[in-house]
């Protein structure tokens, strides 16, 4: 007997229908942000409860001063400097007047910098992110390791000069927490539920759909992990990719199909349309289409081997935009192929130590590594980013493309090399 072949989710008018139906969408969410923009901005130095995401302590014009990242509860980001003895706020709510004068519907939605604030009250309390944090770090003597593992579990916002190191080495997929976290844990969750809920399907309730209810059970939990993390940009992504993807294979319907990742897109920006402005968000998606394209004409090769060559093709794919925009290198960066592959053993492995007194039992070996970790500037021009998304972009239908975007990344690659040697 033949195995059936799934379809494609839209033929040509179907296609064109949705598409409308994604600009009504969006449509009515921008006007709903213009309305809360309105709001925010009938006064020039408007009182707003915020959320404080991150704080860190940087020289702003050879001045010490206090930077933070605000979530307003409209949502809206912002950044402020202040004083540069504030006390410890991230986790935290307080009460700030901000002064918006000249600020843009345009500044508004992508996030905007406050150049004059003051803070008139803090709220008791902190987030459940931070608390966890917090928790996390108990286990950790050193400041690089609790930052490391808070970023790594709970999206805690790294210190600048780690986020550099962490870039320059290429670690910055791997250890700032995403979709491929999620992928990870949602495989950790299944086969932990699977062997409690056949007992009990098998037991009581043997007409269900075994795997259906599995599925809501894990999109629960992953919902609330998600909620827990306040919805940053990369897992938002990812969360609507499993649903949409879960959805579409419930239906017979292709799951690796270039249509399944742009529905999910449009449907994400049509309805959260700040998240056009966020680089998290279309570097998580990017590197979800280069999976794609690799998918789409290596399909035939077996699963051990996609899982290793999707790690040396995503890493090529990546590195034209991202060292582009970035402009850090270094030796380790080239080892991080090989680490990005033991990530999928230590993963697991932390996450278990997590509740048990070991937690830090990998801390002097990770020291030592980023101790080896150097940081180098280098220069890949903008152009050469650019061509590698429009390569991605036309690989999805010449395989031409697809050889041009990997003799690119291994250009990249020896520029690279060469500029630090």
């Amino acid at each position: 007997m033949s195995k059936l072949e799934r379809i494609d989710l839209f033929d040509r008018k179907s296609g064109f229908l949705f598409f409308i139906s994604l600009l009504v969408i969006a449509s009515l969410s921008l006007l709903y942000e213009y309305l809360q923009y309105r709001d925010f901005h009938r006064f020039d130095d408007p009182l707003a409860r915020a959320h404080v995401v991150s704080q860190e302590f940087r020289l702003i014009n050879d001045k010490p001063k206090m930077a933070l990242k605000l979530e307003l509860e409209s949502g809206a980001t912002t950044r402020v400097a202040l004083r540069s003895d504030l006390m410890e706020l991230r986790g935290r709510d307080i009460l700030i007047e901000l002064w918006v004068k000249n600020l843009t519907f345009w500044e508004y939605l992508k996030g905007f910098n406050v150049y004059r604030a003051s803070i008139y009250e803090v709220y008791e309390g902190e987030s459940l992110k931070e608390r966890w944090y917090k928790t996390i770090a108990l286990q950790h003597d050193d400041y690089t390791m609790q930052e490391l593992y808070g970023a790594l579990f709970v999206a805690t916002p790294m210190s600048h000069d780690f986020q550099v190191l962490v870039g320059a080495m290429g670690l910055s997929h791997i250890l700032s927490i995403s979709g491929y976290h999620f992928g990870i844990l949602s495989m950790i969750a299944y086969f932990l539920l699977r062997p409690l809920y056949r007992w009990l399907h098998n037991r009581y309730f043997p007409f269900r759909h075994a795997n259906r209810d599995l599925f809501l059970v894990i999109l629960v939990l992953l919902f609330g992990y998600l909620w827990a993390l306040e919805f940053i940009p990369p897992m938002v992504r990812s969360f609507g990719m499993i649903v949409v993807g879960y959805w579409l294979y419930d239906r017979g319907i292709k799951i690796f199909s270039f249509q399944t990742l742009f529905v999910t897109l449009g449907l994400l920006l049509a309805f959260f349309p700040t998240l056009f402005f966020s680089l998290g968000f279309w570097f998580s998606s990017f590197g979800v289409l280069s999976i794609f394209i690799f998918v789409r004409y290596y399909e035939q090769w077996k699963p051990w081997q996609i899982f290793l060559a999707l790690h040396v093709w995503c890493y090529l794919v990546m590195l034209p935009i991202s060292i582009a925009i970035f402009g850090t290198f270094g030796w380790w960066h080239i080892g991080s192929i090989p680490l990005a592959l033991l990530f999928n053993l230590y993963y697991p492995c932390v996450l278990a130590l997590l509740f048990t007194p070991w937690g830090d039992i990998f801390d002097p070996y990770l020291i030592t590594l980023f101790s080896w970790g150097s940081v180098n500037e280098v220069v890949v021009p903008m152009w050469m980013g650019y061509a590698s998304i429009l390569l991605a972009l036309l690989a999805m239908r010449w395989k031409w493309a697809f050889w041009s975007l990997g003799v690119l990344g291994t250009s990249t690659l020896g520029a690279c090399v060469y500029q630090i040697a």
